[in-house]
């Protein structure tokens, strides 16, 4: 079902849920679960291309872009100058694993 199976998928979506860590089949495989088959708490989703998230900037890369996290725990990169530990981003790009998105507004 949902269960990431190691050789079959080359990426995989976690659980966020403390003390559980599942990995889960991709998004759109046939195995995807919209639950977590262990705890059956619900599995973040990853944002599409034009869409407005709110994110909270966790850290900065060497060359000043700066690492961000939606709600649901998806990884997106800011090219972006901000003092702030929120902001609303549109996403521009969104691969397996990871995105890129641009500034929309801050939220101090």
């Amino acid at each position: 079902m949902g269960r990431y199976q190691p050789g079959r998928h080359d990426s995989f979506i976690k659980c966020e849920t403390a003390r559980c860590g599942a990995s889960n089949a991709p998004e759109g495989s046939p195995e995807y679960d919209g639950e977590c088959w262990r705890c059956g708490e619900p599995l973040g989703g990853k944002p599409e291309p034009g869409d407005e998230v709110t994110v909270d900037i966790v850290d900065e890369k060497s060359d000043g872009t700066l690492v961000c996290k939606t709600e649901d725990g998806f990884v997106l990169f800011l090219e972006a100058d901000v003092v702030a530990i929120e902001a609303t981003v549109r996403v521009t790009s969104v691969d397996e694993t990871y995105g890129e998105a641009e500034l929309v507004e801050t939220e101090l």
